[in-house]
């Protein structure tokens, strides 16, 4: 099945308007991917429903694995008044190889990073919660906003665990 299709699917079962909230670009992208009429980058907009309805991930250096369509409005982000989104703003911008953003040369490589997230660091829970919390107050969030940032750390556990799951079969192991 395509990524056009699987866009179509969940617009007619959910409205183009939440698809496009989504994936974080406007109802009428959405409608005009449908109807194969998009004048911008397809591959772009393939990578979004990718990642946000075909479980498609990447390894970023500084959340970890994450969709497709996260790592994109992560390269997107201009603010960086929170220590999390800075990060991230210096990783998309200092080379990390998922990133389509021009290389900023004042940042430094985070190569050494993407490959120390391979490694499968233990999982900190308490640290990940605070995290949290401290994101959804100091974006004036509610209940509904610490909802859904735990909604999606779960799905990127799941993918990690996955992941893990995957290599143990093959008979990979961290660490060789």
């Amino acid at each position: 099945m395509t990524w056009t299709t699987i866009l179509s699917q969940q617009a007619k079962a959910r409205g183009q308007v939440a698809v496009a909230n989504e994936l974080g670009v406007s109802k009428t992208v959405v409608s005009q991917l449908i109807n194969g009429k998009y004048p911008g980058d397809l591959n772009r907009m393939q990578a979004l429903v990718e990642g946000a309805y075909m479980a498609k991930t990447v390894s970023c250096p500084i959340m970890g694995d994450i969709p497709l369509h996260q790592c994109d409005k992560y390269q997107r982000n201009t603010l960086t008044s929170h220590p999390t989104r800075l990060k991230l703003y210096r990783a998309c911008r200092g080379g990390c190889p998922h990133s389509s953003q021009p290389v900023n040369q004042h940042f430094k490589p985070f190569e050494a990073k993407a490959q120390q997230a391979q490694i499968a660091p233990a999982y900190q829970a308490e640290a990940t919660i605070g995290r949290l919390e401290r994101q959804v107050r100091s974006d004036d969030g509610g209940l509904s906003q610490l909802v859904k940032l735990l909604k999606a750390e779960l799905q990127s556990l799941a993918m990690r665990y996955n992941r893990l799951l995957a290599k143990e079969e093959k008979g990979e192991h961290y660490g060789r």
